[in-house]
């Protein structure tokens, strides 16, 4: 073979080599990404309890960063079993529902449209529990951000739900573990669309205010606080 077409080859083979490489690369890119595992305690330290869990209304916690808030919610029936999700940077697996009635899911409590998120004095995304939303169109059990009016259903992935706006990929879902022994509940990673890097960039003077140089981005150990979110936002949005 002519030494020039034999290297000609073998250069198209490695660059669809490269493609492939790419091409896995980000159809995984949205998998589930592990981190520390944190047990989910009460404002007094205790651990939170699943059977104890009010359905009425999403707790707050943050996770897996410091400024991180995600939502725990206790849907009021069992969601849809695991599914497969589509974000913006490919395919990934939402596990359903955990606890003992399988209907324990979590979520990051920041929106995936433009990063809206709930903080100490207002928060303009919740979770409506059984109180219907005028935005969801009558449905209660919806997680609705009222900044730019999107709403998602945490029965089903987190998947945005609303037909008359841009579509959205799902809120990153947090992955949960339940001790049935102890009835104790774990954060151990996220699943779906990460946004952190551009969550940070976007805040950058507010984390900073709020937490000091390179806390913000710290990762969680050990606990983190769970509160109702009537208890960590003075102020909810309605919508």
């Amino acid at each position: 073979m002519d030494r020039r077409k034999f290297i000609k080859i073998c250069g198209g083979t490695a660059a669809l080599g490269a493609l492939q490489t790419n091409y896995q690369s980000t159809i995984r890119a949205a998998e589930v990404k592990s981190f520390n595992r944190v047990k989910l305690v009460d404002e007094q330290g205790n651990p939170l309890k699943a059977a104890k869990l009010t359905a009425e209304e999403a707790y707050i916690f943050n996770y897996p960063y410091r400024s991180t808030p995600c939502f725990l919610i206790n849907l009021a029936a069992k969601p849809a079993d695991a599914m497969t999700m589509q974000a913006d940077d490919g395919e990934y697996k939402w596990g359903g529902g955990i606890g003992p009635n399988g209907a324990l899911v979590s979520y990051s409590a920041i929106c995936a449209h433009q990063l809206s998120y709930p903080n100490k004095e207002h928060s303009p995304i919740h979770y409506t529990g059984k109180t219907p939303s005028k935005l969801a169109g009558g449905r209660a059990g919806m997680i609705v951000c009222c900044e730019h009016d999107r709403v998602y259903d945490p029965a089903q992935g987190g998947k945005m739900v609303i037909a008359t706006k841009e579509s959205t990929q799902p809120l990153l879902a947090i992955v949960i573990e339940h001790d049935a022994g102890s009835d104790e509940i774990y954060a151990t990673g996220v699943a779906g669309g990460l946004m952190y890097d551009e969550f940070f960039r976007s805040y950058k003077r507010t984390l900073l205010a709020e937490y000091g140089p390179g806390v913000a981005r710290e990762e969680i150990t050990g606990t983190t606080t769970a509160l109702l979110m009537s208890k960590f936002s003075g102020r909810i949005d309605q919508c």
